[in-house]
């Protein structure tokens, strides 16, 4: 019977990796010729770099690294062979669609914003002529402030231009909170042509007993700047305390104020404490009989 059971459990495993592993994604012969209409240069390709690392990087993870995500099937590397195989139709109408683990982006991301990711990835298309060379870190720097009242934070980021500032458009920025085990990221945003981006802190963030909230504001690993911390933003919920009593704020005044847990625990502890007071004069008297005789 154990055995029987053992081959059905391991039968439905083959199969389920088979469909995980094996199953081709079939993109419509019309969709798969369609030509990019978003010219391969410079400007696309590094916009499509910066939605990349919004919205794709935490799963394919980094072009040429292969250190994505371990799923079933695991996402291909964007500098892989595997990814090449598709035409930029392909690319475009799996981006759009999604399929399992993969999520559509049709309703995230406008359309000339899809092709721009389709542009990135191209840029690491083998035999192909790269227009994005990886480069260091740009100097870079942050200033922000939030809006409490309409639960906004605003960002100006600027960067290093030959010794002089200037504003940084698209650039990729991250805000997070920080909490005791780590920082918790909220959301992402891109500047615009004036360097300026816009969030709205979600109403869900939970802050302290009063609502406070600390923020950070960073940018990702293209650009050097220190992170930029706004403390004690009052736009969190307040953090529920867990309340040990029920109705006032007296512990032992009545019975009616105590939890039952709570009542029972303390004469448990207390019944135990003087049993053992009693069975350790128990042994005293003992001894001493004892010791008389």
């Amino acid at each position: 019977m154990n055995k029987k059971i053992n081959l059905i459990i391991a039968a439905i495993l083959f199969l389920s990796a088979h469909q995980g592993f094996g199953q081709e994604w079939i993109v419509p012969a019309d969709k798969a010729s369609i030509s990019n209409p978003s010219e391969y240069n410079l400007e696309n390709v590094k916009k499509g770099k910066s939605l990349y690392m919004l919205n794709c990087k935490s799963c394919h993870g980094d072009a040429g690294k292969n250190n994505a995500l371990p799923l079933v099937p695991i996402p291909p590397d964007v500098a892989s062979e595997k990814m090449h195989l598709n035409t930029e139709g392909q690319m475009y109408y799996k981006i759009t669609t999604g399929k399992g683990g993969m999520p559509q982006f049709e309703s995230t991301l406008s359309e000339d914003d899809r092709w721009r990711l389709v542009n990135y990835i191209m840029n690491y298309k083998p035999n192909g002529e790269p227009v994005l060379v990886e480069a260091p870190p740009i100097k870079a720097k942050l200033m922000a402030l939030v809006n409490e009242a309409e639960r906004k934070v605003e960002i100006f980021a600027e960067y290093d231009e030959n010794g002089t500032f200037a504003k940084l458009k698209d650039a990729p920025v991250i805000i997070s909170t920080k909490k005791y085990f780590g920082d918790l990221v909220i959301g992402n945003v891109l500047t615009d042509e004036s360097g300026k981006a816009e969030f709205s802190i979600p109403e869900t963030i939970i802050g302290d007993e009063e609502g406070y909230v600390n923020i950070i504001i960073a940018l990702d690993e293209n650009y050097e700047v220190d992170p930029l911390i706004l403390e004690k933003a009052k736009v969190g919920k307040l953090k529920e305390i867990p309340k040990l009593i029920k109705g006032g704020e007296i512990l032992w005044s009545t019975n009616e104020n105590i939890q039952p847990w709570l009542l029972l625990s303390y004469l448990g502890a207390a019944g135990a404490a003087w049993l053992a007071i009693a069975y350790v004069i128990f042994l005293i008297i003992r001894i001493k009989r004892y010791s008389k005789l």
